[in-house]
């Protein structure tokens, strides 16, 4: 390449005097091998290497550039990844060269904007170039705004019959462009999954199994352990974010483990419209079906309440289900919501949806949450203390990917930022002051009133002798969310509920813990208690 970097924009240089004595230059003024290449470029007697683009010319192709990456990608990842960041620094009949500010924004540059980079320099050059992205080794700008690193080399003022000295400004990172590293990191975690390829980590193994999700768990390898047999439609659903994708793909890499010849079929409701709309375009529309129906054996269609108001793909998908049920094979479908709730779709449609064994995935729980996330830290290496672990637990209680979100951040903190992680660090770069400062205070008192409000029976029912049904058993969760959400000793525990001996309280504990692993009424019960706390 002619020109790989623009040296002259890091390197300002004002008059020379030659009058001025050599001793005045000190060594720490400059490089002597940046003063030996400037003397070069300076001195006409010295053969100059004439750049096939002047700076002016590759700062106008950067700004132009720019402004069409604009158009063709999403304004918070173009802010994130080119705004400031990046620049064209040389060009050649075949190759334009790059340079970006940090390793992590070449990587995401070349994962996922080559295409887009190669659209708009067609648009703006009239050609097709390849691609060259360099680190610059500083995460300093290279826009022509104050902050820009082609900028930050000033040129002191000339003192009268003096040559200037050279004054390189340090380009060691600022706070601000370590965080938004680390804000990067957290933007790609972010991006939503490709679900048309199955991810071999995603295993029954390494799923965390809680009273939220512990009946799906179930049915998920029931399926995988017997596909089209026990349950020849598994109908998954529940908020984003729970770990209902994680389940499929859980299924998936467990029938191929056991059965390695099954055709497994993995897509969401929009590849699969999208898919048909190409099939007929191209007059493809036969292998289209074939693949569906004659070479699959496990359809998984993530996401199937994006079929609403898709008359076509519904008709399709209508007919796919039915052969696939007829031939015996399996269906596993995620959702948001039940196909009862789900508008825009033929009730046709819903009537299929509704035939396959519904299964919800639901909030997880204090401890299924720090479940996770300790399984997450050692997964991903970040070591963080309990009280770390339960802060973070405690505050975040959305789902499972904000959680993950959260040790993406503070390992991104560690290695970026090279600080330990500890509860002052995790509050600051997580933003939970407010959160836990507003936990409500939960007493063995107020779980009884709940327990007491959501069943309709009166606290002195609860803490008296009766033992019908109507009243054991919100006892029983009475005593085993107190022994879970507040961990008093046993013999405390059931001083509460008329002196009862530690040996009853033990043995109500037990039974709802265990009972809430295989009946999903009950769970749901609890869950809804938990909240309301």
């Amino acid at each position: 390449m002619t020109q790989k970097f623009p040296f002259d924009h890091f390197l300002k240089l004002d008059s020379f005097n030659d009058n001025r004595p050599a001793a005045k230059i000190s060594e720490k003024e400059v490089s002597p091998v940046i003063v030996e290449q400037a003397m070069k470029n300076l001195n006409p007697v010295q053969p100059a290497i004439t750049p096939e683009f002047s700076n002016e010319e590759l700062k106008t192709i950067t700004d132009a550039l720019l402004e069409h990456l604009k158009n063709l990608i999403n304004p918070n990842k173009f802010h994130t990844y080119f705004a400031n960041t990046f620049t064209v620094s040389g060009i050649t009949q075949e190759n334009v060269e790059f340079l970006v500010t940090t390793s992590f924004i070449k990587k995401m540059i070349e994962t996922h904007y080559l295409d887009s980079i190669k659209q708009a320099l067609k648009e703006i050059l009239g050609k097709d170039y390849q691609l060259d992205i360099q680190v610059l080794g500083s995460a300093q700008s290279l826009s022509s705004n104050d902050s820009n690193i082609l900028n930050t080399l000033k040129t002191p003022k000339v003192e009268s019959g003096k040559m200037n000295s050279f004054f390189i400004q340090d380009l060691t990172p600022t706070k601000d462009d370590l965080i938004k590293a680390v804000d990067s990191q957290v933007i790609e975690h972010f991006q939503p999954p490709v679900i048309s390829q199955i991810d071999q980590q995603k295993t029954f193994e390494n799923f965390i199994v809680g009273p939220s999700n512990n009946i799906a768990h179930a049915l998920s390898m029931a399926v995988a352990k017997d596909p089209g047999k026990v349950y020849p439609a598994l109908y998954v659903y529940g908020n984003s974010g729970l770990g209902k994708t994680h389940l499929v793909h859980a299924i998936a890499n467990s029938i191929i483990q056991q059965r390695p010849s099954t055709r497994i079929s993995m897509t969401s409701a929009n590849k699969f419209m999208n898919e048909m709309i190409q099939a007929m375009q191209a007059t493809k529309f036969p292998e289209f079906r074939q693949k569906y129906v004659e070479k699959t054996d496990v359809l998984i269609i993530d996401d199937v309440h994006e079929l609403k108001n898709r008359s076509g793909t519904q008709d399709q998908f209508f007919h796919i289900f039915n052969e696939l049920m007829e031939k015996g094979k399996q269906l596993v479908f995620t959702s948001d919501k039940p196909p009862k709730e789900i508008d825009g779709i033929e009730d046709r449609i819903r009537t299929r949806l509704s035939s396959a064994l519904p299964v919800e995935v639901q909030q997880p729980d204090l401890e299924t949450r720090i479940a996770i996330l300790k399984k997450k830290a050692v997964e991903k290496d970040i070591y963080l203390t309990d009280d770390v672990v339960t802060l973070i637990a405690k505050c975040v209680k959305s789902n499972i990917r904000e959680l993950e979100g959260c040790l993406i951040k503070l390992g991104a903190v560690t290695s970026i930022l090279k600080v330990d992680i500890d509860i002052e660090v995790a509050k600051e770069h997580l933003n939970l002051n407010d959160e836990l400062e507003n936990q409500k205070h939960i007493t063995i008192e107020t779980i009884a009133k709940t327990v007491c409000g959501y069943y309709k029976i009166t606290l002195g029912d609860l803490r008296g002798k009766a033992k019908t049904k109507e009243v054991a058993l919100p006892r029983q969760v009475a005593m085993y969310l107190i022994n879970k959400l507040i961990k008093p000793t046993l013999k405390e525990n059931g001083v509460y509920f008329g002196g009862r001996d530690h040996s009853t309280v033990l043995h109500a504990v037990n039974t709802i813990k265990d009972r809430i692993k295989v009946e999903s009424l009950l769970a749901q019960q609890v869950l809804d208690i938990e909240k309301q706390l």
